[in-house]
């Protein structure tokens, strides 16, 4: 395993169940919980609005901000804090000038998570091309012969919108595979990246990745608090976006001439979230400390231990991808002639939480263990949902 699991289970000291729902919400270790406490007692024995809190105001931004960006190895004017991935997502959707005439692709929709869809979707109505990719079967992997085809009889595809990694069935997308796909094509198309199920449990370098822009969350993967997250913006790409929200923290007047400041500070109006990035800096901070590959390495082998388990029986049916490589620790699975909700709360009702999510027209289980869950409770899992389905 390669790290103290007893050591970490102590840091998760509240949880009273078996929790593998973390590609909805993961837990905070304590040092996270007590970050947002340390810091509203702080803001309010300096005083909100004081030089001395403003000083580790400004810290705490710039820590973090710097944290960020070497977990996804990029420069850090090119961290800008949001609330969730889809104001990331809706950011770029909106900021980035697409007019009639242009085209973007983006997956299929009964097959995305509806956050990376309706934001891209909702573009038809200023007259974008919104092109489907196609799905080549039920674990979510796209048709590169025809996405080639896209790009290369289409005029104008100024971006693809991706999900790196999928909420259904765990497939991490070759993206350095859709990035040559576009170098062949010579074309100056943007990439977005849905980074929301990989950043936290798998190595993610937007260097290497090539994207120019990539959005994820604080609150799955990372252990951080809801209400917080990332936009990855390239400074390459920076000029090309607008805010959406505007205020005096990104723009100032010139001349009679509204000019936008510097980036991040130019997409990151109106941001107050203080005490929810204090607890992501620590949840980032431990995240780092126990190491992303030593983590990736437990939660594989407690997804393995769950396919084991669950294969040889006559009820179930797996959705998973057969290379590890190329999937994240989401075990998802159908039950036969039964209502997958009811099999959720039952487990529930066991300690167990699961979750229920879809994979084109199947309503299927989605398990999805972390790094400070145990053999045990994966076991105690497989044991409960035997006996609920017998």
């Amino acid at each position: 395993m390669g790290f103290d699991l007893d050591a970490i289970r102590n840091d998760f000291p509240r949880l009273k169940c078996i929790y593998l729902n973390n590609a909805s919400s993961a837990p905070m270790p304590l040092v996270s919980i007590k970050a947002v406490t340390d810091f509203l007692i702080e803001y309010d024995e300096y005083g909100p609005d004081s030089s001395k809190m403003q000083d580790i105001i400004d810290d705490l931004i710039n820590n973090t901000r710097k944290e960020v960006a070497e977990l996804i190895n990029c420069k850090t004017d090119e961290v800008v804090f949001t609330h969730s991935t889809t104001e990331g997502i809706n950011f770029v959707a909106n900021g980035l000038n697409l007019r009639q005439g242009d085209s973007i692709i983006i997956r299929d929709g009964e097959h995305e998570h509806p956050a990376n869809y309706y934001a891209w979707l909702r573009l038809k109505y200023r007259g974008v091309n919104v092109k489907n990719l196609s799905i080549k079967d039920m674990y979510g992997n796209i048709d590169y012969e025809e996405l080639r085809s896209i790009i290369g009889s289409i005029h104008g595809v100024r971006l693809i919108a991706l999900s790196h990694a999928l909420f259904n069935t765990g497939l991490i997308l070759p993206i350095e595979d859709v990035v040559n796909i576009v170098k062949e094509q010579n074309s100056n198309t943007h990439l977005f990246l849905d980074a929301a199920q990989s950043v936290g449990c798998v190595e993610v370098d937007v260097k290497r990745l090539r994207c120019s822009f990539m959005a994820f969350t604080a609150s799955k993967w990372l252990c951080g608090p809801p209400g917080l997250g990332v936009l990855y913006c390239s400074k390459d790409v920076s000029d090309a976006i607008e805010p959406i929200i505007i205020g005096g923290e990104s723009a100032f007047i010139h001349e009679d001439s509204l000019i936008y400041k510097e980036m991040p500070h130019k997409l990151q109006a109106g941001f107050r979230s203080y005490a929810l990035l204090a607890a992501f800096l620590e949840s980032i901070r431990y995240i780092k400390r126990i190491g992303i590959a030593k983590i990736r390495n437990w939660n594989m082998y407690l997804a393995d231990s769950i396919v084991d388990g669950l294969s040889s029986h006559s009820k179930i049916k797996l959705y998973v991808p057969d290379d590890d490589s190329r999937r994240t620790s989401i075990v998802s699975f159908e039950v036969y002639n039964t209502d997958s909700s009811k099999v959720v709360k039952e487990l529930e009702r066991h300690g167990v939480v699961v979750a229920e999510r879809s994979i084109l027209d199947k309503k299927v289980i989605r398990v999805s263990p972390h790094f400070f869950n145990s053999e045990d409770e994966v076991s105690k899992f497989i044991t409960i949902l035997k006996a609920i389905l017998s």
